[in-house]
């Protein structure tokens, strides 16, 4: 079995403890090759030992985990940031496609990220990720953030994001110059990432982005700047006409 080298930088050494026998436990094939209290310690360590993935903290004393990821020119390895935050920054994770932890670290969390993470070490993905993160966390809640579409290795700007359509278990991702593109994951994971971006799902399989909203039909049906059509379910009409319409179409 390949052996995956892991380091660990968090100022707290008790929770860095637990994470370390976690790992050994629940996910074959690692070796955590050192643990680090700063963002100085773990740079010296990054570069001495070439960890193939790194579980970071975000808030140290002395610098942040993205203080970190700044002294890098190119990154080289996976992270998995794992953070007491539970806030506007995550937001911006999910829409990057970043994956992370919440303290403290659940098992069955720790080793669906280890999963993904090992998936994208084979993949060699890697810092395009990062300076996309760096990005998002400038347009928070902004139309202007990119999108990593889960399952298709694209970004894309949210405000060019007209509609996702579930398909079976994909999710058809429609854009404003008429292209869409098919993503391997639900479409229950693009409201969560979307949610905070003025996105609003019409019917279990339609979500639509509301700055992109021309008219409403009053049998039901939403027509989109791209001229489709999508339905508006029985059960969500009333809140869609209330909530969502009037504060959308002048």
């Amino acid at each position: 079995m390949k052996v995956t080298k892991v380091l660990i930088i968090d100022d707290e050494p008790k929770l860095s403890k637990v994470l370390k026998i976690k790992l050994e436990r629940y996910c074959p094939g690692i070796e955590v090759i050192g643990e680090a209290l700063n963002i100085t310690e773990g740079y010296k360590k990054i570069k001495a030992h070439a960890p193939q993935l790194v579980f970071l903290d975000i808030s140290m004393p002395g610098g942040s985990g993205f203080d970190l990821l700044d002294k890098f020119e190119f990154v080289d390895f996976q992270i998995i940031f794992v953070t007491g935050f539970n806030d506007f920054v995550l937001d911006a994770m999910k829409v990057s496609a970043i994956d992370y932890l919440l303290k403290p670290v659940a098992t069955e969390d720790l080793k669906i990220a280890f999963e993904k993470a090992i998936k994208r070490i084979e993949e060699k993905e890697n810092a395009a990720q990062y300076q996309l993160l760096r990005y998002n966390l400038n347009h928070l809640g902004d139309q202007k953030a990119k999108i990593a579409i889960p399952g298709a290795n694209t970004f894309v700007e949210i405000k060019n994001i007209v509609r996702c359509e579930g398909w079976q278990k994909y999710t058809h991702v429609h854009l404003a110059d008429g292209s869409r593109i098919l993503s391997s994951y639900n479409i229950g994971v693009f409201k969560d990432i979307l949610k905070t971006y003025d996105f609003y799902s019409t019917h279990k399989s339609h979500l639509i982005n509301q700055k992109l909203i021309s008219k409403y039909l009053k049998e039901g049906v939403v027509i989109m700047s791209d001229g489709s059509q999508v339905p508006v379910s029985r059960r969500k009409k009333e809140e869609f006409i209330e909530k969502i319409l009037i504060n959308t179409i002048p």
